[in-house]
């Protein structure tokens, strides 16, 4: 039983190693984790340079909207500067940058934590973050420059021109969904370390079985455009058929069929892991639209 995963890791450990399908007995959706063979426990102190690449890029991209459409540029010089078509068109620029910074924030999140719910959310921060950085930075360098104007939430409903105050509440907006962010961020890694942790364990001291892939029912839903499904797999411990459920995310091109193979992975303490055994030779539907997400 021990060579079948050792086979699965070892194949893993290829350059061109499938994460998919993923499977999972005790979560779904975004918090379905994996751990590659070979690769450690993600960090997320190989993410902050890209993390603050992106959040600044961000900030230079919003300080036209926020300048120039929002009023809070602190001097009608400086509005001007930022209403030019030049620095627009500048701004658009780096719009493109930041978010093709930002995809990398998500993409490096996913390969340290093999989760997506953890990318999403360190991608989220770095647009939230520099958005409220930006909108902080010019609200203050706009009091302090006219100190004698008062600040007057008022001004958004009886001001004839867009006041500052606008501004001040957007960028609050993005202040308090930057700080619930921090608030998830912390625990949110911490649960897919400990389930890497899990992984890591299993494959290195858990018992190894291998199994048969029983059922695959299509719950009807997607995650982005992966279909998600409930699995049942048979394997035998002990001269004693057992069956487990798991969650499965997969794509619509790599959704294996009744009768695969399966590398089971269990624990005294009940944990359990699985793998599709790829080394047997899995066989995928072979209908690729049938699982695709509808265009409507």
């Amino acid at each position: 039983m021990r060579d079948a995963a050792e086979g699965q890791q070892k194949h893993g450990q290829q350059e061109h190693f499938e994460t998919l399908p993923l499977f999972s007995t005790t979560d779904k959706n975004g918090r379905m984790t994996i751990l590659r063979p070979g690769h450690r426990i993600g960090r997320a102190a190989p993410l902050m340079p890209w993390l603050l690449t992106a959040a600044a890029l961000w900030a230079l991209t919003g300080s036209v909207p926020f300048g120039a459409l929002l009023g809070m540029a602190p001097t009608p010089a400086i509005n001007m500067f930022l209403g030019h078509p030049v620095t627009v068109g500048v701004a658009v620029l780096l719009l493109f940058v930041a978010i093709g910074t930002t995809g990398g924030v998500y993409s490096r999140a996913v390969e340290q934590f093999g989760q997506t719910k953890v990318a999403g959310l360190f991608a989220t921060l770095a647009i939230a973050g520099g958005l409220a950085a930006v909108a902080g930075v010019l609200l203050l360098w706009t009091l302090t420059s006219d100190p004698s104007r008062p600040f007057d939430l008022d001004a958004i409903a009886t001001s004839p021109t867009i006041p500052p105050e606008l501004g001040a509440v957007v960028g609050a907006s993005f202040a308090l969904w930057a700080a619930i962010i921090l608030l998830l961020l912390p625990g949110s890694i911490a649960y897919a370390r400990r389930r890497q942790a899990d992984i890591e364990r299993l494959r290195v001291e858990g018992s190894s079985c291998t199994g048969t892939l029983t059922a695959v029912n299509f719950t009807n839903s997607w995650l982005f455009h992966f279909p998600m499904f409930i699995v049942e797999v048979n394997y035998i411990v002990d001269g004693a058929p057992r069956i487990v459920s798991a969650h499965m995310r997969t794509s619509a091109d790599r959704v294996p069929i009744v009768g695969s193979r399966m590398i089971v992975l269990t624990d005294d303490r009940g944990t359990t892991h699985m793998e599709l055994d790829l080394v047997s030779g899995a066989s995928f539907e072979p209908d690729v639209e049938k699982y695709a997400p509808s265009d409507g």
